[in-house]
């Protein structure tokens, strides 16, 4: 029995959902561009999230922000969020505690993209959050890639 709550209190908490395990329900990608370069409008954003063990995938995103049009061109000191595909809707937080974060882009021609800060968050149904961040790097030509993982 819980501490101070009687029996009745205790289930009719966990019947509620109170007790259960927060699961992931959104997840999402913050970037600052550097200020040396910009990201080209054609050079798109692919990223994948995968639980410590790298047995499963909760998010990932495919060609993010590239339509070839000035508004997908990351400019100098520029912020950007884009949210990501949860692919496994449901996961628990316990198996994304230290995810993996591999990053890349593909490019049509030449780019450099600087990037002072990327920060992936992973949002549960409690509220809470799990982050992975890479400060001062740059994705540099096709296929340029960049990991990290939360701790």
């Amino acid at each position: 029995m819980t501490e101070g709550v009687d029996a009745g209190q205790a289930n009719g908490a966990e019947e509620a959902g109170v007790g259960a395990a927060p699961i992931l329900f959104r997840a999402e990608l913050f970037t600052l561009t550097g200020d040396s370069d910009n990201k080209d409008p054609d050079t798109g954003t692919h990223l994948t999230v995968k639980t410590g063990d790298e047995k499963a995938l909760p998010a990932s995103i495919n060609n993010a922000d590239s339509s070839g049009m000035d508004m997908t061109t990351y400019e100098d000191d520029s912020h950007h969020i884009v949210p990501l595909a949860v692919e496994a809707p449901g996961a628990r937080k316990s198996d994304c505690d230290g995810f993996k974060v591999r990053m890349w882009i593909k490019t049509k021609g030449s780019d450099n993209w600087p990037v002072d800060d990327a920060r992936v968050t992973l949002c549960f149904s409690d509220g809470t959050t799990l982050v992975a961040e890479k400060l001062g790097f740059s994705l540099n030509g096709d296929g340029a890639t960049a990991e990290f993982a939360s701790l």
